[in-house]
C-alpha cells in the first residue's frame, strides 16, 4: 500500500498544497541531491517544533503537504539510486497514509517520527553519496620497468 496509497489517492490537484513540482528532473547526481535536501527542507517546515507543542496543529493541508514532499523524496532517491532511502520513504508512507485517513490519530509521537525522518533522511543521503565516492576511487597499477630501480606494482588512487 504506502507510497501507491500516497500516489493514488492525493497527488491530483493536491500540488499547490506542498508548492512543489512533483516530478524532479532527471539530472546530475548534485541535482537530484538538492532536490532531496529542498523536498526535507520543505518536510522540516511542515512539522516545526508546534506539532509537538500541539499535534492538533497538523491540519490536513499540512499532512498532505508532507506526504507530497515524502513522494518527492522518493523520486529523487530512486533517481539517483539511494535505496536505503527510498525504503525508508517507502515505510514512513504507512504512518503518513494513517495520518491522511484519520488525522485524530496525530500525536507528540508521530510528530516525533516525522521528524526523525528528516534527520536520519539527511544521514542516508550523506552516507550514500559518501559511498558512491568511494566507488569512484579506482586504482591502477603503477608498471616500472626493473630499470627504473623499483620492482613490484604500486597502486594508484585516481578519483573519477
Amino acid at each position: 500500500m504506502g507510497m501507491q496509497y500516497l500516489s493514488s489517492k492525493h497527488r491530483v490537484g493536491l500540488a499547490t498544497a506542498g508548492r512543489m513540482e512533483m516530478t524532479p528532473s532527471l539530472g546530475t547526481p548534485e541535482e537530484l541531491v538538492a532536490a532531496a535536501e529542498d523536498a526535507l527542507n520543505n518536510m522540516g517546515n511542515i512539522v516545526s517544533n508546534q506539532c509537538f507543542i500541539d499535534p492538533e496543529s497538523l491540519t490536513e493541508d499540512k499532512i498532505t503537504a508532507y506526504a507530497l514532499a515524502l513522494m518527492r523524496l522518493r523520486e529523487c532517491a530512486c533517481a539517483a539510486g539511494f535505496k536505503r532511502l527510498m525504503n525508508a520513504c517507502d515505510a514512513l508512507a504507512v504512518t503518513v497514509s494513517r495520518l491522511i485517513e484519520d488525522r485524530s490519530c496525530a500525536c507528540s509521537g508521530k510528530c516525533a517520527a516525522l521528524t526523525r525522518f528528516i534527520v536520519h533522511a539527511r544521514e542516508m543521503i550523506q552516507l550514500s553519496i559518501d559511498e558512491s565516492a568511494k566507488c569512484h576511487v579506482l586504482t591502477f597499477p603503477d608498471f616500472r620497468t626493473v630499470s627504473d630501480g623499483v620492482s613490484g606494482e604500486r597502486s594508484t588512487r585516481v578519483s573519477m
